[in-house]
C-alpha cells in the first residue's frame, strides 16, 4: 500500500480520497479551507495544514485543484508540496484540468526535486469518481505509468496512456472543449425547440435516443425538460469557460483551430454576464431564455 499525499478535497477530491482509504492506502490530505477536509479524518485520513506537511514522506503526491493558479500556490508556494521531505523515488501527479503551459513548469520544477512526474487529468463527474469509475488520461514515462497503475486503480476504471508528459492534459483539455461544445449544443436545441411549441419532455428524449445523444445530452437534456439542476452543483457555467479558455488555447498552439470553441465560451460568457456562472452548466437553457427576451 502507498502513502499519498492528496491535495485539495473538494467534490471530486473527496470523491478520490475515500476510494483511496476504501483501497487501503495511508492518505494524507491537505485543503486550502482545512475543516472542509475534517469529515475525511473519521475515515482515516489525516489532514495536513501545508501543503508541504501533507507531502512528507509520501509516495505518491497527487493534486485536484481548480486551476493554474491554484495548483501553482499548492506546489511551489513558500510551504508548497514541493518543499517537502518525501520519500526517494516518489510520484507527482498533477491531475487538475489545468494549461498545458503549467504542466511543463510543473514537470520540470518537479524532476528538480527528484520526483518522477505524470499529468493524469481525470474524466467523470464527482458521482463517478464516487464510484470509483474515472478515466486518467495519463502523460509521461510509460515505466512510471505502468509502476502507478495499481495505486490509481483505486479510483478508475481505465488508465490510458497518451505518451510523453502533457500528452495527458492535451488530450483531456481537447475533450473538455468537445464535451462543452455538446452541452452548450443541447441548451440551443432544447431551447429552439421550446419556441418552437416542443415539448421539452419529448424533445429530450428524441435527443437522447437519436443519433445526437451523447452520455452529455442525455444528461444535460433531462436536467433541462425537467427543469432539475444538480444539487450540490457538479459542473458550473464558469468552470466551463475556465476549461474551455486552456483548451482554445492549447488547440491554437499547434496550429489547429477552434471556430466552435470561441462561439461556445461566448455562449457560457453569457451565463456569466446573465450572474448565472456559480450555477451548473445545464442551466444554460436559462440564459437563453433571457437572451431571447432581451432581443
Amino acid at each position: 500500500m502507498a502513502k499519498i499525499a492528496f491535495l485539495g478535497a473538494g467534490l471530486m477530491g473527496r470523491a478520490m480520497i475515500r476510494n483511496f482509504l476504501g483501497a487501503g492506502h495511508e492518505v494524507t490530505v491537505y485543503n486550502r479551507t482545512t475543516e472542509k477536509a475534517r469529515p475525511l479524518e473519521a475515515l482515516g485520513a489525516v489532514i495536513a495544514t501545508t501543503p508541504r506537511q501533507a507531502a512528507g514522506g509520501a509516495d505518491v503526491i497527487m493534486s485536484s485543484l481548480t486551476n493554474d493558479d491554484a495548483s501553482r500556490a499548492t506546489w511551489t508556494g513558500p510551504d508548497g508540496a514541493l518543499q517537502g521531505d518525501f520519500n526517494p523515488g516518489a510520484f507527482a501527479i498533477e491531475s487538475s484540468t489545468v494549461s498545458l503551459t503549467w504542466v511543463a513548469s510543473l514537470d520540470e520544477l518537479a524532476r528538480a526535486r527528484g520526483l518522477r512526474f505524470l499529468d493524469c487529468p481525470v474524466a467523470g463527474r464527482p458521482d463517478v469518481a464516487e464510484a470509483g469509475q474515472l478515466k486518467i488520461f495519463a502523460g509521461g514515462d510509460a515505466e512510471d505509468v505502468e509502476a502507478v497503475r495499481p495505486v490509481l486503480a483505486a479510483i478508475s476504471k481505465s488508465v490510458m496512456h497518451l505518451g510523453a508528459v502533457g500528452s495527458g492534459i492535451t488530450f483531456k483539455l481537447i475533450y473538455n472543449v468537445m464535451g462543452t461544445i455538446q452541452v452548450a449544443a443541447c441548451a440551443e436545441g432544447m431551447y429552439a425547440c421550446e419556441a418552437a411549441g416542443i415539448d421539452l419532455a419529448v424533445a429530450a428524449e428524441g435527443f437522447s435516443t437519436g443519433a445526437t445523444g451523447s452520455p452529455h445530452v442525455v444528461r444535460h437534456a433531462q436536467y433541462m425538460a425537467e427543469d432539475k439542476h444538480e444539487d450540490p452543483i457538479q459542473f458550473s457555467g464558469r468552470m466551463r469557460i475556465k476549461d474551455v479558455d486552456y483548451g482554445i488555447r492549447l488547440i491554437e498552439s499547434v496550429g489547429a483551430q477552434s471556430l466552435i470553441g470561441h462561439a461556445t465560451k461566448d455562449v457560457f460568457e453569457q451565463m456569466v454576464d446573465n450572474g448565472m456562472g456559480d450555477l451548473n452548466d445545464s442551466e444554460l437553457i436559462d440564459t437563453l431564455r433571457l437572451v431571447h427576451k432581451e432581443v
